[in-house]
């Protein structure tokens, strides 16, 4: 199929679920308000919805690759970008549960000689203060390790030391934390703690050879033109935004997380509920935002963009592959519409 002649107001048909009879999209009257929004709207992508803990919807819309005409269904895999740090928060988390590591443990405990002029600690690393420069993917390195040498090559910026500033090179580095410290590859522990504990038959790391047919492709929509944007680089991501993953499977992680299978009780308690400034300065933590009426997690790479929000009712996860340029953050605009206007859930932060 021709990207040139494929715009995003030719395919709004959605596709339904198949194979789970769990879930009936015409029961709920919100779930055919939702429908018609987006069709209505021409979006491209997908999205699950959970109504206390139960999945009631999951629709497909548009096409995961334009030029070859394949079409969005239940199984389509996003780039999770950011997102992919609240997966590695989780297995952060465990590890802090099981007794193998301290969030205040510098550094250095578990890299060696990772930073010996600023003091950093994991804590550091996970609320994004650790001031540490900017990664630049090197196309002639390869993988996580060669990653975390650049990071150490380039130290810290002192006038961000302790600041907050979101930076990828905090959760890459978080990556290896956790390979040292269980002796595991990322991807082992992804598949160990996560894929394997929730059951998740579409979320796999970016190089997954099963899950290849299932990847979208992300597109920048300009002009009336689809113009793919080939991800670059992902081998250095892990941590930060190299995990692929159905929408279907984002809110089944959540909603596992939030009902206490993925972590003990009081951590679980901590991370859904704790609003000391002393220990979360702000609203981020563990890879996730915690507000006040709602948790947000959300990830961009490559035109994927997968968001989702939760509440004690709802669990919302969209994500699309077609992104108008320049882009606005449109597809948290059509979650927040979602959530608020159709759903009726305060989004107060």
């Amino acid at each position: 199929m021709n990207t040139e002649s494929t715009s995003n107001h030719t395919h709004s048909k959605s596709q339904k679920i198949e194979d789970d009879n769990d879930i009936n999209n015409e029961k709920l009257p919100e779930v055919s308000k939702i429908d018609d929004y987006l069709k209505n709207n021409h979006f491209n992508g997908n999205i699950t919805i959970y109504k206390n803990n139960k999945p009631i919807m999951s629709n497909a819309y548009g096409y995961k690759d334009f030029e070859l005409g394949i079409k969005n269904d239940r199984h389509s895999m996003y780039l999770i970008g950011s997102a992919n740090k609240f997966i590695t928060g989780l297995i952060l988390r465990q590890l802090e549960d099981e007794g193998k590591l301290n969030i205040n443990d510098n550094v250095n405990k578990y890299i060696p000689h990772f930073q010996n002029v600023y003091p950093i600690t994991l804590k550091d690393l996970m609320l994004h203060q650790s001031g540490l420069h900017k990664f630049h993917a090197n196309p002639l390195e390869v993988g996580l390790n060669s990653a975390i040498e650049s990071i150490k090559s380039k130290g810290v910026n002192p006038n961000k030391y302790h600041q907050y500033e979101y930076n990828d090179v905090n959760y890459i580095t978080l990556a290896k934390v956790i390979e040292n410290v269980t002796h595991k590859s990322f991807a082992k522990n992804l598949k160990e703690r996560i894929i394997d504990k929730v059951n998740l038959k579409y979320t796999s790391r970016f190089n997954s050879t099963d899950h290849q047919k299932y990847l979208v492709k992300g597109y920048k929509y300009v002009n009336g033109q689809n113009i793919y944007a080939q991800p670059r680089n992902l081998d250095k991501y892990d941590g930060a935004g190299n995990i692929y993953i159905s929408t279907d499977d984002m809110a089944k992680i959540i909603s596992k997380f939030k009902s206490g299978q993925l972590l003990s009780h009081s951590s679980t308690q901590n991370l859904l509920t704790v609003t000391d400034k002393n220990i979360y300065p702000s609203s981020y933590r563990y890879g996730f935002y915690k507000y006040k009426d709602f948790q947000r997690f959300r990830g961009i790479f490559y035109s994927n963009d997968i968001v989702t929000f939760a509440n004690d009712e709802y669990i919302v996860s969209i994500a699309s592959n077609q992104l108008e340029q320049p882009y606005d953050g449109n597809t948290e605009k059509t979650l927040k519409h979602i959530f608020s206007n159709i759903l009726n859930q305060n989004i107060q932060k």
